[in-house]
């Protein structure tokens, strides 16, 4: 039964570079596959672009692609990568400056765009495209002139064409994670884009290691700390075959591990009905899936179902959301958190004599309720605490606002109760991006797709 093996060489922007390149000098891939964008990722690109026209892809790719690229051309390793994010023609730009300079005569590079509907939003809302927030009902009216992007997640068929082009690396905007390893199953087993049973089988399996050391026992909560040397850890190698079956492991060699247990955690991430989990190119029902250990660090990963595309594709839509005002800081024993009370009434007050604007603040006491939220852990009642940090932060609508609120914490060091530190120099003023979920019917994308010879 024909197969080819995949290796995951990032999981996200600003991955280490070194598990790629251990993979390519020690495993046997045909396809290097590399994830960089998520939904704040895409926010930061475009506000990247929206600076400077000739950014907005994520810059790793090139200290990647010098790591790797000479000895994946060499060895007839494709790379597949998404990190042309919001700009994925100036990312191209860049891989070809870059192939020039290590003198990669007769490489091919392929371009697949078609992600960005910003420019067509509203002409889309005249069709009747309503975009719909899908989390809260409300109507894109509600945000539309504070709208900064809109990148439609969308499938492996430009991939797909990119490699029947003959492309040696293809430079994707927002595909879908799991386009990145389903366009080269789809291109070199044949299969049809309407064969669900496959696609389903190749989505369920593309999850599994798409997030690359989240399944070679990185984050691993049922045993990271017996894992073996997690400073090495290795990523994800697999191979699948044409009937949608594969076995996961890993870079020979490397740390980590690869287990049922590492696979089941990966599994269920971001996985919200595992018998039907949406995909730009098919529905995957995993709640039946097998994992079989058949050797150390080796998985069989099977009986995965597929079923028909969604006939939407999901948006990521961006906006700006106003910006944070933040302040920081510790009193410490005796009476350390009376004394951050206190200066919290302080600071409180001091914003009321200036006329302080927001819309929701936060208060959260670091080390103790800053993960899990006030909501859920209330505030800490030790009376003998020996120290205590304080954060203060505001959603406000203008900078000027949000700058506020330092300004008028400084005073707790000199006016305030006693014992004030750590409040520090001024933070930079953070703009704030909300997202916007939404849905786009699918046959009103069309994917492009360029191929570049050096």
């Amino acid at each position: 039964m024909k197969s080819i093996k995949i290796g995951t060489g990032l999981a996200f922007w600003g991955d280490s570079i070194r598990p790629a390149v251990d993979m390519v000098e020690r495993a046997d891939i045909d396809y290097l596959c590399c994830d960089h964008l998520a939904e704040l990722t895409m926010s930061i690109l475009n506000k990247q672009k929206s600076r400077n026209p000739d950014l907005g892809y994520t810059t790793d790719i090139i200290p990647f692609l010098r790591g790797v690229v000479e000895k994946c051309y060499e060895h007839g390793i494709k790379i597949i990568s998404n990190s042309g994010g919001s700009n994925p023609q100036a990312c191209t730009a860049q891989v070809v400056k870059l192939c020039n300079e290590l003198g990669l005569k007769g490489i091919k590079i392929a371009t697949v765009t078609g992600d960005d509907i910003l420019d067509r939003i509203d002409n889309l809302l005249a069709d009747d495209v309503a975009f719909t927030n899908i989390d809260t009902g409300q109507k894109l009216e509600e945000i539309r002139e504070r709208v900064t992007h809109a990148n439609v997640y969308i499938g492996c068929d430009g991939i797909v064409e990119a490699l029947q082009g003959g492309a040696d690396i293809v430079i994707c905007g927002r595909v879908t994670d799991a386009a990145l390893y389903l366009g080269p199953m789809r291109y070199e087993f044949g299969w049809a884009e309407d064969d669900w049973s496959r696609l389903g089988a190749g989505l369920g399996v593309a999850h599994c290691v798409e997030c690359g050391g989240q399944a070679t026992g990185g984050l691993y909560s049922g045993g990271w700390n017996d894992m073996d040397r997690l400073p090495s850890l290795g990523y994800p190698v697999t191979t699948i075959f044409e009937n949608g079956e594969a076995i996961m492991s890993k870079t020979p060699g490397s740390g980590g591990a690869v287990t049922v247990g590492t696979v089941s955690e990966q599994l269920v991430y971001e996985v919200l009905d595992p018998s039907n989990y949406l995909s730009a190119d098919a529905v995957a029902d995993v709640s039946q899936i097998k994992l079989e250990e058949i050797a150390p660090d080796q998985i069989r990963i099977y009986n995965i179902m597929g079923k028909p595309a969604p006939d939407t594709l999901k948006v990521n839509m961006g906006y700006r959301a106003g910006f944070v005002g933040e302040a920081n800081f510790t009193y410490t024993w005796p009476d350390a958190f009376a004394k951050a009370q206190a200066g919290l009434s302080f600071l409180k007050e001091r914003l009321r004599q200036v006329n302080f604007q927001s819309s929701d603040t936060r208060i959260e006491y670091i080390g103790h309720n800053s993960m899990w939220g006030p909501e859920v852990i209330p505030p800490p009642d030790a009376e003998n605490l020996d120290e205590i940090v304080v954060r203060f932060a505001a959603r406000c609508p203008t900078k000027e606002e949000a700058s506020k609120v330092f300004t008028e914490s400084v005073p707790l060091y000199n006016n305030g109760p006693a014992g004030a530190s750590g409040i520090g120099t001024r933070p930079p003023i953070k703009e704030l991006y909300g997202i916007w979920p939404c849905l786009i019917p699918r046959d009103l994308i069309l994917t492009r797709v360029t191929v570049e010879e050096i």
